[in-house]
């Protein structure tokens, strides 16, 4: 499987950490007041297009400018889990400390910040942002926040990240990227669960009614009848109403369900278990059954046509 890579690890001083960074991660600014003396470990690994990096390093600020934004078009998330010291990390107005099983969220879109200071070890988790199930503009609610370890979904979260980080040698192979795929929906619960909490508290019903109807979508992909009218009878709103709750959120129904239904191919085009069915036949699991729309869909989402994309992700090809 050519999205899967093996661990590689590797020790940096300050310059050759910045060069890393710079062909590993998104473009970022790096500052360290002890240049001469700084040293940084990484062990990274690429499962099913999801990027883990374990990092273990000096103290060292690493920010995202509007330079940077302005230099590439990346468009992901980074979920960082904080293994030993402390560091912070700023977004969208937030600032939040990271202490061992704290994790935030960022998203390389905007603006942000981390200092990470002496004797600390994180893990990263980088991935596209077709992969989480809320758009990004409901999500920036909740960057920077800090996710606890023994708060809500984080009792489970935060273990799995750490679990995660201490076997990535250990995971290969397709079952590597479904164990990828099961932390990103598991992060993502994590976050809708914080929105839903905060929009209880701020008495906000819009937000609040998004969420859901963003898990009711996500419950019902595979439905032919899936469309406005009929989520918006599902839930006990008017098709007007729903609308207006999308369009606050700054995507469509349309768009939201077509997302997702492609996530959802996506990850079963790259999965050998389902290597006997024919691309059309995964799209019609998701209730798209016009072959040439679903071909012209995908690539302008993934880069290539569904047919290319199974290729690259398996050793042999099914059409």
């Amino acid at each position: 499987m050519s999205d899967t890579e093996a661990v590689v690890s590797h020790e940096y001083d300050f310059e050759s950490w910045c060069r890393v960074l710079a062909e590993n991660d998104i473009p970022m600014q790096i500052a360290c007041a002890q240049r001469s003396t700084f040293r940084a470990s990484l062990k990274s690994r690429n499962l099913g297009g999801i990027h883990f990096f374990d990092i273990r390093s000096d103290a060292h600020v690493a920010k995202r400018t509007s330079l940077n934004l302005m230099s590439d078009d990346m468009r992901v998330y980074g979920i960082t889990l904080q293994i030993e010291g402390s560091s912070t990390i700023s977004q969208d107005g937030q600032t939040s400390v990271l202490n061992p099983g704290d994790f935030a969220l960022y998203d390389s879109t905007r603006e942000f910040a981390r200092e990470f200071f002496d004797n600390h070890r994180c893990l990263i988790v980088r991935f596209p942002h077709t992969m989480m199930q809320l758009p990004s503009h409901t999500l920036r609610h909740v960057t920077a926040t800090r996710f606890g370890a023994s708060e809500g979904v984080g009792v489970v979260v935060s273990p799995f990240l750490l679990e995660t980080a201490n076997n990535l040698a250990d995971l290969s192979g397709w079952s590597g990227v479904r164990v990828a795929h099961a932390l990103i929906d598991l992060v993502s619960s994590a976050f809708a669960e914080k929105l839903t909490d905060e929009q209880v508290a701020t008495a906000n019903p819009r937000a609040n009614a998004f969420v859901r109807i963003c898990d009711y979508v996500a419950d019902n992909l595979g439905d032919p009848h899936l469309s406005p009218d009929y989520i918006a009878q599902a839930n006990f709103i008017s098709t007007r109403q729903l609308h207006k709750i999308f369009h606050a959120e700054r995507i469509t129904v349309s768009q939201f369900i077509r997302e997702r239904r492609l996530e959802q191919c996506r990850r079963q085009l790259a999965d050998p278990a389902d290597a006997h069915l024919t691309v059309g036949q995964i799209a019609a699991q998701w209730a798209i059954y016009d072959g040439a729309h679903f071909s012209r869909i995908f690539r302008n989402a993934y880069g290539m046509s569904p047919r290319d994309y199974r290729r690259s992700q398996l050793d042999t090809s099914v059409a």
